[in-house]
C-alpha cells in the first residue's frame, strides 16, 4: 500500500497519514479517517486525502455515463468533496447505501461540514424561508378544524407502520403489474424460448460441425436469454396481476379493519399514509383549501400533474414516489 497523496494545500506528515489511512472506515473507494477523507478510483481506492480542516462541503452529485444520459450505466452517483478555494474532487459510488452511510458517518463525527453544495445550501435557506411564511399564514376556523382532524388521523396511522408501509408497497407492485402489457410478456417468453433453442443449436454445431460458428451461435442464444430476463416481462410473482391484486386487497383490508373503530376517519383508507396527511396539512397551510375534502382533491390534482417531466428533490420526491401509486391504483377516486 503506497502513501496517500494530498490534494489540498494543507498536508499531514506521511507517518501520520499512513497510520490514519490504514485504520480508516472504508466506503467503496473512499474512506473516513481521524484526520482526513480518503478518495480514489476503482484501481486505486483511497489513493488521495483531504484533511478535514480544508473541506468546506461534501455532497452527492448524479452524473451520466454518456452525453444523452442513457444506457446501462446512465445514472452515476458521486460523492463530491469541495475544499480549499472551491476546488472539487469527486468519487463514484456503486451503491447508494454506501454513500448514505459515509455521509451519516461524516455528519456524526464532523457536524461542522455541510452535507450540501453551496447551491444546495442556498436552496435550503430559500425553502426554509418559504416554509416559515407558509406556517405563519393565519388559517380560518374551518381550516384549523380540518387541520386538527388530519393531524389526529395522521397520528392514528403513524401508530401502524407495518400496515401503511405494506399498503404503499403493495400498491406500487400492483401498479407495476397493471402497467405490464400482455404483448410484453409474449415477447419476453418468445425471446427466452428462442434463446434456449439457439443456445442448444450452437452447442450441437460446436460438437459436430464448426466450433467457431457454434460458439458464436451459442453466445447469441445466451444474449437472447439475458435480454428476456432483463426485460422483466417474464411471468413471475412480480408480474402476476391476480396475485398482486389479491395482495393489495389483503393489505387494504388489514388497514380498514385496523381503522374501523374510527367511523369519522377523514379520508379513504386506501390513501392512509403519513405522507398523505403531511401533504394535505401543507395544502391547508398554504390556503389552497379549507376543508379535508377540498385538500384531498387538491392533492389528487397535484399528484396527477407530477410526472417524469416534473423535477422533484428531497422530501418531495420521497413522498410523491411513495404515495402516488396508492392513488393511481384507485384511479384517484
Amino acid at each position: 500500500m503506497g502513501i496517500a497523496k494530498p490534494l489540498s494545500r494543507i498536508t499531514i506528515e506521511e507517518t501520520q497519514i499512513k497510520a490514519d489511512r490504514k485504520k480508516c472506515r472504508k466506503y467503496d473507494q473512499c474512506g473516513l479517517g481521524e484526520k482526513a477523507v480518503y478518495m480514489g478510483s476503482t484501481m486505486h481506492p483511497r489513493n488521495y486525502y483531504i484533511p478535514y480542516e480544508a473541506i468546506t462541503n461534501v455532497f452527492k452529485r448524479v452524473g451520466a455515463s454518456n452525453p444523452e444520459g442513457k444506457g446501462f450505466l446512465a445514472p452515476v452517483l458521486f460523492i463530491v468533496v469541495r475544499y480549499d478555494d472551491g476546488r472539487e474532487q469527486e468519487c463514484s459510488f456503486r451503491y447508494l447505501q454506501d454513500a448514505d452511510k459515509m455521509l451519516d458517518d461524516l455528519e456524526k463525527n464532523h457536524p461542522e461540514i455541510p452535507l450540501l453544495s453551496p447551491e444546495g445550501m442556498r436552496r435550503k435557506k430559500e425553502r426554509e424561508a418559504t416554509e416559515a411564511r407558509i406556517q405563519a399564514n393565519a388559517l380560518t376556523k374551518e381550516a384549523l378544524r380540518s387541520k386538527k382532524l388530519l393531524e389526529d388521523a395522521r397520528w392514528e396511522v403513524h401508530k401502524r407502520p407495518a400496515l401503511y408501509e405494506k399498503l404503499a408497497a403493495m400498491a406500487k407492485m400492483k401498479r407495476h403489474a397493471d402497467l405490464m402489457k400482455p404483448s410484453v410478456r409474449y415477447i419476453a417468453v418468445g425471446l427466452l424460448a428462442a434463446g434456449v433453442l439457439v443456445t442448444l443449436a450452437g452447442a450441437i454445431v460446436m460438437r459436430s460441425m464448426n466450433r467457431s460458428i457454434g460458439v458464436v451461435t451459442a453466445l447469441f442464444g445466451i444474449m437472447l436469454v439475458f435480454l428476456a430476463i432483463n426485460s422483466k416481462g417474464l411471468p413471475s410473482k412480480m408480474t402476476n396481476r391476480k396475485l398482486r391484486d389479491r395482495e393489495y386487497e389483503e393489505a387494504l383490508n388489514a388497514m380498514k379493519n385496523s381503522l374501523k373503530h374510527l367511523p369519522d376517519f377523514p379520508i379513504p383508507c386506501c390513501y392512509a399514509h403519513p405522507y398523505t396527511f403531511d401533504r394535505m396539512i401543507r395544502i391547508l397551510q398554504e390556503e389552497r383549501a379549507q376543508t379535508v375534502e377540498q385538500a384531498l382533491e387538491v392533492l389528487k390534482a397535484d399528484l396527477k400533474s407530477m410526472d417524469s417531466s416534473v423535477a422533484l428533490s428531497g422530501d418531495d420526491f420521497k413522498q410523491v414516489v411513495t404515495i402516488k401509486p396508492m392513488f393511481t391504483v384507485q384511479d384517484y377516486k
